[in-house]
């Protein structure tokens, strides 16, 4: 099975921020693919635009991908942009709350949830 049969990702850019689709799995075999998607979402859309990682479509998040949210969300930070993790709960929701990153991250259940929160 290869990395894109365990991972997908989409952008769905608006003009007011960049919206990464994120289904599958995230792990050690499948971050360096979603660490490229990010390191193109990060050089798309305007100054400031929130950048949202949708991860509504993930089943499993390892500690590999923690870390890419940790970096992604300091990087952003650093420019002035926020980001915005999407998770409807679960596997994903838990993995963020028991490495304690729910105090950290900016996790919000929807695209909608997260706009506001701007």
């Amino acid at each position: 099975m290869s990395t894109s049969d365990l991972l997908t990702v989409e952008f769905a850019d608006r003009d007011d921020l960049v919206l990464l689709h994120v289904r599958g799995e995230i792990d050690m075999g499948t971050a360096p693919a979603l660490r490229d998607h990010l390191e193109t979402a990060v050089g798309r859309g305007a100054d400031g635009a929130p950048l949202l990682i949708d991860l509504t479509g993930v089943g499993f998040l390892a500690s590999a991908g923690l870390a890419l949210l940790v970096e992604y969300h300091t990087r952003c930070r650093d420019a002035g942009r926020p980001l915005r993790v999407l998770t409807g709960g679960g596997a994903v929701l838990r993995a963020i709350e028991v490495s304690s990153l729910d105090n950290v991250l900016e996790v919000h259940p929807s695209v909608e949830a997260a706009i506001a929160a701007g």
